[in-house]
Order: C-alpha cells, then sequence, then structure tokens
C-alpha cells in the first residue's frame, strides 16, 4: 500500500484499477485530514467507518459516524475528516 502522512494507504496502483479509487485510512487519535474536494476530477466518494469514533465535515456540516455507517460525498463538497479520541479505520471509494 502506498502511504501518505502515515494515514492514507491508497490502493488504486495496487489493485490496478482505472476510474475507481479506493483508500485505507489509519487515523490516529485526535487526527485530522486534509480539507478537499474532487470537483476537477467530478469524483464523488463514499466514506465508510469500519472501526473506531471519527466525524465527516461535509460542506461545514459535522456527521457522526459510528461504525458501519457511510456518507456520500458529491465531487463539490467540501470534505474533512475529523477522527476522535480512539485510532478509526476508514475505507473510502471512489470514481467519477
Amino acid at each position: 500500500m502506498a502511504a501518505t502522512a502515515d494515514a492514507l494507504h491508497f490502493m488504486r496502483e495496487e489493485l490496478d484499477t482505472e476510474n475507481l479509487g479506493f483508500t485505507v485510512v489509519e487515523a490516529d487519535p485526535d487526527w485530522t485530514g486534509m480539507e478537499h474536494d474532487h470537483a476537477d476530477e467530478d469524483h464523488e466518494e463514499v466514506y465508510f467507518l469500519v472501526e473506531g469514533e471519527a466525524s465527516l465535515v461535509v460542506e461545514g456540516d459535522e456527521v457522526e459516524l459510528n461504525p458501519g455507517d457511510a456518507v456520500r460525498v458529491s465531487p463539490d463538497a467540501e470534505r474533512q475528516i475529523r477522527n476522535g479520541p480512539v485510532e478509526s479505520r476508514f475505507v473510502i471509494v471512489g470514481a467519477p
């Protein structure tokens, strides 16, 4: 897995996908991800919390997540992961 900032593991190349992005996020307690969107790529994403406690901020609205919760985010929406006080694991899947 290719890692970025020790938390993000991008697996698109490893899985040899052409359009589908697949990322595993292993977040330390109180870790905050980068605020971003994918408007230029027209890339929607689904954030799935596998374990832990976290929230996803979408366009300024904070969505509290429990393990097993999934949230779809449109390409132009600003999004940011905010991890809680324990380690968490997300799977993020995206495609145009």
